[in-house]
């Protein structure tokens, strides 16, 4: 067994004796990679390389002897994935199993998204987190660049998004920032040179606060706003039924687009409410025009439009599952599933061939405690709609770790929070044949490869074996977060009901697994303890 996450997801025969190289190790031929890893060109070399266009384009092949070892791949990711492989089993232990080593990917697209929108980090900082994803394995950054509390990106066009949209006051301080274009360039460069994808992303319709309080006459009522500095979901929308809207996205695009090769591009399209575009005469009027029948259809027009824009210019939209809620979508649209609420239209769209991205709240959502999205539930998941019919292979791109940053300021805390629930993440998107027992054997390596790049990680007893107490506090502090806009006296109500909701947990067993705060892979008897230890909880802070 090679001590290293992910879990090589293909056949595997070890010959006997180990390679035990010299580093820098000595390398012929052609390596664009050479000085990401500790080797050397060499007359005499340990490591030579070998195309091989038969092997999956993000496979390779390992073959190791006690003198020397070849890599063949199709193409560039195979062979940076397995020089991966090699120095860190190397890092590791110091030595190789000989034998022939053969993998690749379970999915096609895995994926960490890093929300800066609401909470600004240095480029260094992201530099960092995109090395972190290559040694994984993973093959996508998608990067949340604007939503309510900030506009991240340097637009020349558009100046007032960098001078307004970039900034925010919170109570009296002025915090934000944005990424000049050449720090972008700067981004995709590195991280293409680590075979990983960035894909941006800009929230649209919804989530535009800080795009329309630098440009008031792109919302509705055309009045003043401002950039939000708390969480929420704000009714100050993008207006679907203004011409100017469409002329200012497709600039904006235009200007963005060619900062990002990769060929897809993310346009959120989730938490859009819609009572502006009710009262909107301009949007009624928009719907009139092309017979639409409702608020959640002009949305998909919309979106439809921004799509049309978008695959003129050779982008695949990705849009979260929201998107799908009019059933009028187009087809080409990439929807990623991250709530089960309104899982009946997702669902709906299965035997329609719908491609999706998997991000279950539940199990992939790193900004929620480890007591709940737990790092067992982020390896376990497996794809899957409730209500709808069984996913197939061609239609999962692949699974997705969302970072969202409201309540997450400094680095080190972004850290803690990403590590180690992002390596399972990684194997469970990478390989074929899991095993969450053998996972956490592996895992201790990668402490200490983590330790030696200065990654900050998650304590490792917290992360493997939560508490009730854990689990129940994390629950108590998530529902604060959520309500945290709301009266005193409408929070302890809510907390209240849950409490309630649990005890029903306790008194009928028939009710266990049917409450959206649990994460499917708790057990019987851990929801039983984490729903005892919640009441309790409860009640010492409001009796």
């Amino acid at each position: 067994m090679l001590p290293i996450i992910p879990k090589l997801s293909g056949p595997v025969r070890e010959t006997g004796g180990s390679f035990r190289p010299a580093l820098p190790l000595g390398y012929a031929g052609d390596c664009p990679f050479a000085d990401q890893f500790p080797m050397a060109p060499s007359a005499d070399p340990a490591l030579t390389f070998e195309a091989d266009p038969a092997l999956p384009a993000e496979g390779y092949r390992l073959t190791v002897t006690e003198s020397a070892a070849v890599l063949a791949a199709a193409g560039k990711p195979g062979f940076f994935y397995g020089l991966q492989t090699l120095f860190r089993v190397l890092a590791a232990q110091g030595e190789i199993p000989c034998g022939v080593f053969e993998d690749a990917p379970k999915y096609p697209y895995r994926s960490f998204q890093l929300d800066v929108s609401r909470h600004f980090f240095p480029l260094d900082e992201v530099k960092k987190l995109v090395d972190q994803c290559a040694k994984l394995k993973l093959n996508t950054f998608h990067w949340h660049l604007s939503d309510d509390q900030g506009y991240r990106i340097e637009s020349k066009k558009f100046p007032r998004l960098n001078e307004i949209s970039s900034w925010r006051d919170e109570n009296g301080t002025i915090v934000g920032g944005f990424y000049t274009q050449e720090e972008i360039r700067d981004l995709v460069a590195y991280a293409d040179a680590r075979c990983v994808q960035v894909i941006p992303e800009i929230d649209l319709p919804g989530h535009t606060s800080a795009i329309t309080a630098a440009y008031p006459e792109l919302c509705c009522s055309g009045l003043p706003g401002k950039v939000e500095f708390t969480s929420g979901i704000f009714p100050r929308i993008l207006c679907a039924g203004e011409e100017k809207v469409y002329a200012f996205l497709q600039d904006l695009l235009e200007e963005v687009l060619p900062l990002f090769p990769a060929p897809y591009f993310h346009i959120g399209g989730d938490e859009a409410p819609k009572s502006e575009w009710e009262k909107c005469p301009k949007c009624q009027a928009m719907m009139q025009k092309y017979s639409l029948h409702d608020e959640e259809e002009l949305q998909a027009h919309f979106t439809a439009r921004l799509a049309d824009l978008l695959e003129a210019k050779g982008k695949t939209v990705i849009g979260w599952n929201e998107i799908l809620a009019s059933g009028k979508m187009k087809p080409s649209a990439i929807a990623q599933y991250w709530t089960d609420q309104g899982a009946e239209y997702s669902a709906a769209e299965i035997p329609k061939g719908r491609r999706f991205v998997f991000s279950n709240v539940s199990s992939f959502y790193l900004d929620y405690d480890p007591a709940i999205v737990s790092l067992k539930g982020t390896y376990s998941y497996d794809p899957m709609i409730p209500g709808g019919e069984a996913v197939q292979p061609e239609q999962i791109l692949g699974l997705e770790a969302p970072m969202w940053t409201e309540q997450i300021v400094t680095p080190r805390r972004l850290e803690e929070l990403t590590f180690p629930r992002l390596a399972a993440l990684a194997e469970n998107a990478w390989t074929k044949e899991k095993d969450y027992a053998d996972f956490l054997t592996r895992l201790p390596a990668s402490y200490k490869l983590w330790e030696a790049d200065g990654v900050t990680v998650y304590d490792w007893e917290k992360s493997v074996h939560p508490t009730a107490f854990q689990g129940a506090r994390a629950l108590l502090q998530q529902l604060r977060r959520w309500m945290f806009n709301f009266p005193a006296e409408t929070v302890n109500a809510r907390l209240l009901e849950q409490a309630d909701q649990m005890a029903a947990v306790l008194e009928h067993p028939e009710n266990q697994g049917k409450n959206p705060l649990f994460s499917s892979t708790f057990t019987p008897e851990e929801e039983r303890a984490i729903a005892a230890e919640f009441i309790r909880l409860v009640h010492q802070e409001l009796d």
